[in-house]
């Protein structure tokens, strides 16, 4: 039997209980994003126990599984109410997962300085934009001269690494999160697939930490190890979807740099992939113009930023599919959060990341477990 405890502690660590008899609860983690938490109780909960910021440790031990920490909530809002089904009072409070903490910021600096422009490899730039707006010891003060950093033994930040993508990016009085999503977003569209995590470190306790290619441990096919398949075959792939879309593909782009008219930098992308996929038609030649009058003259830079919205616009291949908690593919023991796996549908193999789960659990104690595998790859040409 899995084994499941919600620790209650206040915003700084004390543990208030660990609660019992809830009605239900549901917990939703997803990579590079904050998740979501909801609890339902009786009317009889505790009032003292509500409050803002109060901690929610989910614990989770599986058959054969060590005992985990699956998530911690940040309560945030409470309310009581009838429910519909029979008219009995309770309580539901909810809040965000430990991820929201670097989206309570901004990047509180002036543009055009050492904070605000940035060149380096994209963790290493998403590291230091944490440590200048949130640790304690780097992140200075308001305008009242009080931290802005959390307390420094509650937070901190992993070491540099120097593996995601090199980049240069400015990013003045923007808020933190949508900023390293960016950065981890830009780092992946140039090969270098780029995660983090707010993780738990303790009671009250946090490190922002990041990771290059995968978050958790690559159980593919093509991995070297004992691989995990997700298919119909095996009964662990529910609802799968498998798209293929050239609806916004691109393969010729023109950059515009510096200069006006005749004399305006013109640099133009069409690699051989494109050359390739125009051949797939005699109608698939199909052109855009980048915007890239920052650059001026800089032709390299030019041409960066038309490669990137070439390779925005590329051919996809998306599947989707549901990885279902199976005695045979167990979640917590054979795969987890943040794990690469495979999945096989209609005569396909895909390699991607388990993004996102939502586990939940109902007053009759039945645990319900949803994870999604999101799957894009890039059509060289048409499927035969």
């Amino acid at each position: 039997m899995t084994n499941h405890r919600i620790v209650l502690r206040t915003h700084d660590g004390e543990q208030l209980a660990i609660l019992q008899n809830l009605v239900k609860w549901e917990l939703t983690r997803v990579e590079n994003n904050k998740g979501w938490f909801t609890i339902t109780a009786s009317k009889n909960f505790d009032p003292r126990w509500l409050g803002v910021d109060r901690l929610l440790e989910f614990w989770r031990q599986p058959i054969g599984g060590e005992d985990s920490c699956l998530g911690v909530g940040f309560m945030r809002y409470w309310e009581w109410f009838e429910r519909a089904e029979d008219g009995k009072e309770v309580v539901r409070f909810g809040g965000p997962d430990q991820v929201e903490l670097v989206e309570r910021h901004i990047i509180g600096y002036q543009a055009n300085t050492a904070n605000t422009d940035k060149t380096g490899n994209a963790d290493d730039v998403i590291k230091a934009i944490i440590r200048e707006n949130y640790v304690f010891a780097t992140a200075g003060n308001d305008g009242y001269g009080r931290p802005r950093g959390y307390p420094a033994a509650n937070f901190e930040c992993d070491p540099d690494e120097g593996a995601g993508y090199s980049l240069t990016r400015q990013f003045a009085w923007r808020n933190t999160l949508p900023t390293i999503q960016e950065l981890a977003e830009s780092s992946r569209s140039y090969g270098v697939p780029l995660f983090f995590d707010v993780v738990p470190n303790g009671p009250a306790r946090f490190m922002f930490r990041t990771w290059v290619n995968v978050r958790g441990i690559d159980r593919t096919i093509s991995a070297g190890i004992v691989p995990i398949v997700f298919s119909k075959a095996a009964g662990n792939l529910g609802n799968p979807k498998l798209r293929f879309d050239y609806t916004n593909e691109l393969s010729y782009v023109f950059g515009g740099g510096g200069g006006e008219g005749p004399v305006r930098e013109i640099d133009p992308e069409h690699g051989p992939i494109s050359q390739m996929r125009e051949s797939e038609s005699i109608w698939n030649k199909r052109e855009a113009f980048q915007d890239a009058r920052e650059c001026k003259r800089n032709r390299p830079c030019i041409a960066a930023k038309a490669f990137r919205r070439l390779q925005q616009h590329r051919a996809k291949v998306i599947f989707k599919g549901s990885l279902l908690d199976m005695p045979q593919s167990r979640f917590g023991v054979d795969w987890n959060f943040g794990d690469k796996v495979s999945a096989r549908y209609r005569g396909f193999d895909f390699d991607g990341h388990v993004r996102s789960f939502t586990i939940s659990m109902n007053e009759n104690k039945v645990e319900k477990i949803e994870a999604k595998l999101d799957v894009v790859e890039y059509a060289y040409g048409s499927p035969r």
